[in-house]
């Protein structure tokens, strides 16, 4: 099962490690990353409303499977799924 945020869920990224987060805060908690299993970028829909995001499935130290996202016109970090 699998929890989702179509919207995504606001989170706060502290820096970076060969380009992918080192750690994120969620909901008040630290979370440093162990882990990114993907990454991959999506640009479409240019000609209306741009989304260009960079997507990252990853885990964390504290056992959590994610995917996030980096909003890259907003400059915004979010979690889009919760793997359990």
């Amino acid at each position: 099962m699998t929890r989702l945020w179509p919207k995504g869920d606001l989170i706060k990224v502290l820096g970076e490690k060969e380009g992918a987060p080192d750690r994120l805060i969620w909901q008040g908690q630290m979370h440093p990353i162990a882990h990114v299993t993907r990454r991959w970028r999506v640009q479409i829909e240019w000609w209306r409303e741009p989304l260009w995001r960079d997507y990252f499935k990853l885990t964390t130290e504290t056992g959590l499977l994610l995917i996030i996202y980096h909003d890259l016109h907003e400059d915004n970090w979010y979690v889009q799924r919760l793997y359990d």
